[in-house]
């Protein structure tokens, strides 16, 4: 039985070096290069301006209807510090695992900010909780 690979071009172990090449910006959607000159070089001032998509949306995308892009970093950040495995849970377990994450103070104040005596099943619930009339998916489509 042949399988196809979708490209002729190289093989499976040059495949997994490329993919690694580019892991970390996959995964981290910056330049994760420690040294600054392995990182390409920006554009110059007299390039044209050219969207990372036909559509003119950036690399990170739009922001959901009803948040800004201020919103967005700032679930992600409490996403990154908090994880699934911390629910369910109320405020002070919150506050307590991002204590013990080392998460940035602001982040800590802001989650002592919910509502106490309320489980929190997920970061969406508590991201409510945080800011009424926020915008957060209920569900993934």
């Amino acid at each position: 039985m042949v399988m196809d690979r979708g490209s002729a071009k190289h093989g499976p172990a040059r495949d997994e070096m490329l993919a690694h090449e580019v892991g970390g910006l996959v995964r981290a959607r910056r330049d994760t290069r420690v040294d600054e000159w392995r990182s390409p070089e920006p554009p110059s001032e007299d390039s044209p301006a050219v969207a990372a998509r036909p559509d003119g949306v950036g690399v990170l995308g739009g922001a959901p209807a009803g948040m800004t892009p201020a919103d967005v970093e700032e679930r992600s950040e409490l996403a990154r510090w908090l994880g699934r495995a911390v629910f369910p849970a109320e405020r002070n377990e919150v506050v307590d695992h991002l204590r013990h994450q080392h998460a940035p103070d602001r982040v800590v104040d802001e989650v002592r900010g919910a509502p106490e005596g309320v489980q929190f099943t997920s970061l969406g619930q508590l991201w409510r909780a945080l800011r009424p009339g926020a915008h957060v998916e209920a569900r993934r489509h």
